[in-house]
């Protein structure tokens, strides 16, 4: 039981603590902005206490179970590890890009917001699986 504690909790802070380091320094970058002060704070208050809440859940219900199939067989549903993460992210990053696109700023706005949400799915489940790996080998 404190191996399936450890294999929630820990690839999940860890990979959420990647994304919103990124997305800070993305910020400062790109936006010459204050990622912890309005209006961006919100998103630190609101959004990034839920968005934790539901990826830990996520990891507890599907992703472990998946860890585990692709463990002792190479291919679930007829993809590989890598082809499966591939496809969960472009298809989580684009669904991003849907749900936080400003449509008065057209449709470059929702291609670089699905953009980024591709980006930081792949960082996010990149930091998850090698972080269970790395858990896996402690195992053994």
């Amino acid at each position: 039981m404190k191996t399936k504690i450890i294999e929630t909790i820990l690839p999940t802070i860890l990979g959420i603590l990647t994304v919103l380091g990124l997305l800070v320094v993305f910020n400062l970058i790109v936006h010459n902005g204050d990622a912890f002060n309005s209006p961006d704070n919100g998103f630190f208050k609101l959004f990034v206490p839920i968005a934790t809440i539901i990826a830990l859940t996520i990891q507890f219900t599907l992703t472990l179970p998946f860890w585990k199939k692709f463990k002792f067989k190479k291919k679930v549903w007829g993809l590989t590890l890598f082809q499966f993460t591939a496809l969960l992210c472009i298809i989580s990053g684009l669904t991003f890009g849907l749900v936080f696109w400003e449509t008065n700023f057209g449709i470059s706005e929702l291609i670089l917001v699905s953009i980024t949400g591709i980006i930081a799915f792949s960082v996010y489940w990149t930091v998850n699986l090698l972080t269970l790996k790395q858990i896996d080998k402690l195992q053994y």
